[in-house]
């Protein structure tokens, strides 16, 4: 029975397998218009300079509650697939009756054009960071300005690689500059878009943007979600994926006492008029307390003056009765 199939969901891969000549690129689940089955196909890419003739892959798929529903290897045949060229989208792995809520993807075997072979699993994924998103206007303006479509993130270059503005992620291992699904030119997109930013009316400070995370390599892989595609889809309960972000912490924060300009006036105006009675009063008590010691001094001046001449006359006379 012949059927149709339209796109349901589509993901990329949120991670890369360091150092492997191919690469995982997207997982999409595809709806029969007859059946309703689900689909699922992934997309590979080869980033090696030796033409690829067929991948061996292990696979597991999970439903929407993350119970396994099938794990299976697939071998892809019959390939041509140069440097830079995405293949396997045609394929389908799987074939499901109910929904997908993600698919863990393991490369095993490349085989290559001349006849050779290479194993695939020594080699370990590493997580990618999200990439950041673009906004619409930006998005349709860089599209205007380099002729390409379907600009979704910011293009950005990271330690393992770079983002194209199309979702690519390009491993450093595949040592481009082009982007082979869009065709767009990195640097390009970069100094476009950077003539965009600058051209644009100065706004209000947008709030700090979290900074990219660096992941450990050896990090257990999380399988990849499928996501609901951007555009132009109908609404199905069913592969909806709900992310639930944490509560909101409640802080309480000290707040210094207000006053208004009266109350504030009048607090340091009877601070001063308190500082300016102690003041006086200070002064007085030092002038009560020099004239008292003025008469002191006069009262007992003379009696010690003639006690002072007494004792330096006896002295004298000592002195002469001594010779």
């Amino acid at each position: 029975m012949e059927q149709n199939f339209d796109i349901l969901a589509q993901s990329r891969a949120n991670y890369y397998t360091k150092g492997s000549p191919v690469q995982f690129v997207r997982v999409e689940l595809l709806k029969g218009d007859v059946t309703g089955e689900i689909a699922v196909c992934l997309s590979f890419k080869n980033i090696g300079a030796k033409p690829l003739a067929g991948l061996l892959i292990g696979f597991k798929c999970k439903d929407m509650q993350g119970n396994v529903v099938c794990e299976d290897q697939f071998r892809y045949e019959a390939l041509t697939a140069g440097q830079g060229e995405v293949f396997g989208s045609d394929d389908a792995v799987y074939l499901s009756p109910s929904p997908i809520g993600s698919v863990e993807v393991d490369l095993l075997q490349a085989l290559y054009t001349d006849g050779s072979r290479a194993s695939l699993r020594e080699f370990k994924r590493v997580r990618l960071p999200a990439p950041k998103v673009l906004p619409t206007n930006l998005a349709t303006q860089l599209e205007q300005r380099t002729g390409k479509h379907g600009f979704s993130v910011v293009p950005q270059m990271l330690p393992e690689g770079w983002f194209c503005a199309c979702g690519a992620f390009h491993p450093s291992k595949e040592d481009t500059a082009w982007c082979s699904e869009c065709g767009s030119d990195r640097i390009l997109l970069q100094n476009t878009l950077s003539g965009l930013l600058q051209s644009r009316p100065q706004a209000a400070p947008a709030e700090t943007e979290e900074p990219t995370r660096m992941v450990d390599p050896v990090r257990p892989q999380e399988p990849t979600r499928v996501m609901r595609p951007a555009q132009d889809m109908e609404e199905d309960e069913d592969m909806k994926i709900v992310s639930r972000s944490p509560a909101d912490d409640t802080q309480t924060q000290y707040q210094a006492p207000s006053y208004d300009d009266e109350t504030a006036t009048s607090y340091f105006e009877d601070a001063a008029e308190e500082y300016d009675e102690y003041d006086d009063e200070y002064e007085e008590d030092e002038e009560d307390r020099g004239d008292y010691i003025a008469g002191q001094i006069i009262r007992w001046a003379p009696p010690i003056t003639a006690v002072i001449c007494v004792m330096i006359a006896l002295s004298g006379l000592a002195v002469y009765l001594l010779r």
